[in-house]
């Protein structure tokens, strides 16, 4: 499935529209933003489309991931091998692979093989994305599953 910018920007203006709605009405906090966006989708005249786990388990490639301008909507800098020519874009670095050096890195800019680029990680730092994120002022929630209120499916239930 491709990865729609805006489809994106509106379910997250639906969840923050939820959270808003539940606080006016006194209801109780909700945290799971697939309930959220469920339970506001009607609401707002949303049609509620289920997505599975092969629909939206990929990477966007660098073309689904602009705005109606062309511009990138995740941070990125053009890659700075020589002759490259491609696009890095901020992400985490696998602790396992050689890029973290040991899990002395967390994240950084990576010039991604699977389009075309060079592999090329640079501007690599210690700090998780999501602090990255939030140094951007990027609102990306941290915490635990449970501190975030996300639960996981398992054989015993709901957890």
């Amino acid at each position: 499935m491709k990865f729609d910018a805006c489809e994106h920007r509106i379910r997250n203006i639906a969840i923050r529209a939820a959270k808003e709605i539940r606080k006016a009405r006194e209801l109780p906090e909700e945290r799971d933003v697939t309930v959220l966006f469920e339970w506001v989708a009607p609401i707002l005249g949303i049609p509620v489309v289920k997505f599975n786990s092969r629909m939206v388990d990929h990477l966007p490639s660098p073309a689904e991931i602009k705005d109606d301008r062309g511009e990138f909507i995740i941070p990125n800098k053009p890659c700075p091998t020589p002759g490259c020519g491609k696009i890095t874009f901020l992400g985490s670095i696998c602790q396992s692979c050689e890029a973290a050096e040991g899990g002395k890195y967390k994240s950084g800019y990576t010039c991604d093989k699977r389009f075309g680029g060079c592999g090329l990680v640079d501007d690599k730092t210690d700090e998780w994305i999501t602090q990255r994120f939030k140094r951007m002022n990027i609102d990306i929630p941290d915490g635990t599953k449970e501190s975030l209120g996300i639960k996981t499916l398992t054989n015993d239930g709901l957890t």
